[in-house]
């Protein structure tokens, strides 16, 4: 019976070591792609309202046509950069939720053994 018991342990601690490393590697590579994607979205976030300011000044001197065009290009921007804001927030949701599960996982090991 303390064979079966031994070899039991073995088999969970292996498990439990390779969710582990699996998990952390994951958890890493989360992290990675959330602050290469918060630095890019942090250094390039001033240009639209950049351009927006810009297309303020020139708009007097477009014709109505033109003005309506860029508009709908400065509409579309802003929808992107909200597109992009979210997905930033969507990475660093991910990453806290990852690093949540890894440590229930492991606790959940833990109360095993």
């Amino acid at each position: 019976m303390g064979l079966f018991r031994n070899n039991t342990k073995r088999m969970v601690q292996e498990f439990r070591d390779k969710s582990e490393y699996y998990s952390n590697d994951l958890s890493k590579e989360i992290k990675e792609s959330f602050e290469d994607l918060k630095s890019e979205f942090d250094e390039h976030h001033q240009a639209l309202p950049d351009f927006l300011e810009f297309i303020s000044e020139i708009k007097s001197k477009l014709t109505a046509m033109e003005a309506k065009k860029l508009e709908e290009l400065s509409y579309g921007l802003s929808r992107i950069n909200r597109c992009a804001k979210k997905g930033v927030e969507s990475m660093r949701e991910l990453s806290l939720n990852q690093r949540k599960v890894t440590r229930e996982t492991l606790r959940l090991y833990e109360e095993f053994e």
